[in-house]
């Protein structure tokens, strides 16, 4: 039998709105937390575009990820493990794993030319074939910043609008 890869819904960041929200004033919660969820899938998907990875990667992450609306809170949700690597960076390590390739691997240079070499275990030894790391993101923080500072402006000016036209 096989390994089987179990995919878990991770929450990776929650915002509750009641912050949001004016004091002495009656406004319907579930309507902000409608335009916050909107606004983090919206801002998430702009940092991850600005992120240094393939269209492929991209198109991954934000097949990936979905934000759920909870009674008083809005959680980003993640079911895939390249959001741990995303959000926690990865550590400089050896390549290992590369000693099950069949063949040549594929590097492109910073030229632009495509070069190919092989993996082997004295290769492995010498201290060869290591991955550089890369430092952690704040993708998510950034979009949940951004998301909160726009959607408490909407419902500043939805409440405006809402008075003036009690008003009248």
């Amino acid at each position: 039998m096989g390994e089987h890869n179990v995919l878990m819904f991770s929450p990776i960041a929650r915002i509750n709105v009641n912050p949001l929200l004016p004091k002495n004033m009656r406004f319907d919660s579930k309507t902000a937390l409608v335009l916050l969820r909107k606004e983090m899938l919206r801002r998430i998907k702009a940092n991850i575009r600005q992120e240094a990875f393939s269209a492929r990667a991209k198109t991954r992450l934000f097949k990936a990820m979905s934000v759920r609306i909870g009674p008083k809170s809005v959680t980003v949700v993640a079911n895939d493990p390249a959001f741990r690597a995303l959000l926690e960076g990865r550590k400089r390590q050896q390549m290992t794993w590369l000693l099950k390739a069949k063949g040549p691997i594929p590097i492109v240079l910073d030229s632009g030319e495509l070069i190919f070499r092989s993996v082997t275990p004295r290769s492995m030894e010498n201290k060869g074939w290591f991955h550089p790391g890369k430092e952690p993101t704040t993708v998510i923080e950034r979009a949940r910043v951004e998301a909160k500072k726009v959607v408490k402006a909407r419902i500043l000016k939805i409440l405006r609008q809402m008075i003036l036209e009690g008003r009248r």
